[in-house]
């Protein structure tokens, strides 16, 4: 079971690098700024988990929580959210479940070996709309779900990655979008959902959970607006290697402890404590195969949501998608952007950040 909780908690996390990106709803008409931002991990010494892009104005806020009743440790409930909270982008919580055999002998919802027993949803929009919107939509009336797009291909490639000796992983996407009333205000949010299902011939029950779980939402009729920078933040994220070590070696501790029978809450502090931002070559490059079956899902998910430009970051060297719609697009050796279509704009005029202007790649 270890391969499917390292695999499948660490691209949980890459779910952040999209909702964060799918919200920068700025006006074709305005200067749109992006830069990186850092999503803290608090009880490990406030290092930095990982990094996406988001508009310079907007507010994080949630983080990573540890709980060392959960087979993956960590779960992720973060949002990011306009100023005035007119739209937002969210990470839901996945842990992970089990199904099956085990369902004739626990109560759902019962927690199995750190798995939470319940059954297979028919569909990623059937886990939204019975897991997902529950916990994280208490206060939603009149829910409706609009439309649906299977994304196959997306859920696929996010399997394929995910693959290990011994179990069969499928991967099954979709992104659903469902209508509602909160709070006395209408609105619509599309869930972006792949749920992975791991099988072994020789065990009677199946792991699952839910690889991407991410959401974000605006005020009915505004939500068409920001798919298109959805894709430009997918290729924005960037896990930490450093706390990706860290994290792998906790989790080796803490599975070495459970099976010791002596897993609690006082045990996972101290492993976390004694973990350091040293990694070696294996832990090296299992990142970097992390980070390059992240690029290919990413360019399978802008398959489906387009409206992007390629562009050159002459900083970097790297390839950056940024939303389209814009004539004229900045760079600074910050790692930020600025998009606008006013001719006349030039951001070095208020800023010492060394703008450079770059087109998009043909």
């Amino acid at each position: 079971m270890k391969p499917i909780i390292t695999n499948c908690f660490c691209r949980l996390l890459l779910i952040f690098s999209l909702i964060a990106v799918i919200l920068t709803g700025s006006a074709a008409g305005q200067p749109l700024h992006m830069k990186p931002v850092a999503v803290i991990d608090a009880q490990m010494g406030a290092a930095p988990a990982f990094w996406v892009m988001a508009p310079a104005n907007w507010q994080v806020s949630g983080g990573l929580t540890w709980n060392s009743a959960l087979a993956n440790l960590v779960t992720a409930n973060v949002a990011i959210t306009s100023p005035d909270g007119s739209a937002g982008a969210y990470i839901h919580p996945a842990p992970l479940y089990i199904s099956g055999q085990i369902e004739q002998q626990w109560q759902q919802g019962a927690l199995y070996l750190g798995m939470i027993v319940i059954p297979i949803p028919n569909s990623p929009a059937d886990f939204v709309r019975h897991v997902v919107l529950p916990r994280q939509r208490p206060g939603a009336r009149d829910i409706k779900q609009i439309s649906v797009i299977d994304m196959p291909e997306w859920a696929g490639t996010i399997a394929a990655g995910s693959q290990t000796p011994g179990t069969a992983i499928q991967g099954f996407g979709n992104c659903a979008r469902f209508s509602y009333t909160e709070n006395g205000i209408a609105w619509e949010e599309d869930f972006y959902c792949v749920i992975l299902v791991s099988h072994s011939p020789q065990v009677p029950n199946v792991f699952w959970l839910a690889d991407r779980n991410l959401s974000v939402r605006a005020p009915k009729g505004q939500l068409d607006a920001l798919k298109p920078l959805a894709t430009t933040f997918v290729n924005s994220f960037q896990l930490d290697r450093s706390w990706f070590a860290r994290f792998n070696s906790v989790q080796r501790q803490w599975i070495a402890a459970r099976q010791q029978g002596i897993a609690n809450a006082g045990k996972l502090s101290r492993a976390i404590s004694r973990s350091s931002d040293a990694f070696d070559a294996a832990l090296t490059q299992s990142w970097r195969t992390r980070q390059q079956a992240e690029d290919r899902a990413a360019r399978e998910f802008s398959e489906y949501i387009r409206g992007t430009e390629n562009y050159q970051d002459p900083s970097s060297g790297n390839s950056v998608e940024l939303p389209g719609g814009y004539d004229h697009a900045w760079a600074n050796p910050l790692g930020e952007y600025i998009l606008s279509n006013d001719a006349g704009f030039n951001p070095n005029q208020n800023s010492g950040n060394n703008w450079i202007e770059i087109n998009p790649v043909r």
